[in-house]
């Protein structure tokens, strides 16, 4: 196959995967037509079965097209020369922008993977998009800027888990992004820099998590008041 021709069809596909996504954000898993996807990009129904063979295997691309996409926005939203407070912030910032815009889409493909119980296909893209945040925290580890005694798996869990949560709740009450949900977020993660003994049964750890938590949902609440 020559390159041209190469191009062309990559062209094609990605014109596919895009109006797929567009459909099925709009109307759904079960709702969405492979006619339709078709006519957005402009393609005959058959030439869809030519680079999927049904509407799961289109939808799984769709998911792995996503996360490619995150992690590409994600890499290039970070300035290279930036600190790792600087980078965690402009990270928090993209993520949760990306949660907002695409919301329906990341709601339907979390779903679809559950219902099918097939998530293998898209874990390796996953693991590309949050190895953008583990290697901000281990050169924070590294630098001695964070403390190493906490598991980066965690303070990930922590990160990801708010803004989601965060978006979530923003997207349901109808309001757009608000930057104090970052805000509180990288607050939380100055109490991962520090070292204090246990309080009252909980770590630090836990401590941090459901002060910081409890003012992300306060304000939220506040706003929708």
């Amino acid at each position: 196959m020559s390159t041209t021709q190469r191009q062309r069809l990559e062209a094609r596909e990605e014109t596919l995967l895009v109006a797929a996504t567009a459909v099925f954000a709009e109307s759904g898993v079960d709702g969405a037509r492979m006619a339709e996807i078709a006519r957005r990009a402009d393609i005959a129904e058959g030439t869809i079965y030519l680079y999927h063979k049904n509407k799961q295997e289109l939808l799984e691309a769709v998911v792995d097209r996503f996360w490619r996409e995150l992690t590409r926005g994600a890499l290039a939203a970070l300035s290279p020369q930036g600190s790792v407070t600087q980078q965690l912030k402009e990270l928090a910032d993209y993520h949760l922008h990306s949660l907002i815009d695409d919301f329906k889409i990341v709601e339907i493909t979390s779903r679809a993977r559950e219902r099918q119980g097939e998530t293998g296909r898209q874990l390796p893209q996953i693991r590309e998009y949050v190895r953008v945040f583990d290697a901000i925290l281990e050169r924070g580890i590294g630098l001695q800027q964070f403390d190493a005694s906490t598991p980066v798996w965690q303070m990930r869990d922590v990160f990801y888990g708010t803004l989601e949560h965060s978006a979530r709740t923003l997207v349901l009450r109808n309001q757009t992004f608000d930057a104090t949900v970052i805000d509180n977020l990288l607050l939380l993660f100055e109490r991962f820099r520090q070292t204090t003994p246990e309080v009252a049964g909980q770590t630090k750890t836990e401590t941090s998590i459901m002060d910081a938590l409890a003012r992300i949902e306060s304000h939220l609440t506040k706003k929708s008041g």
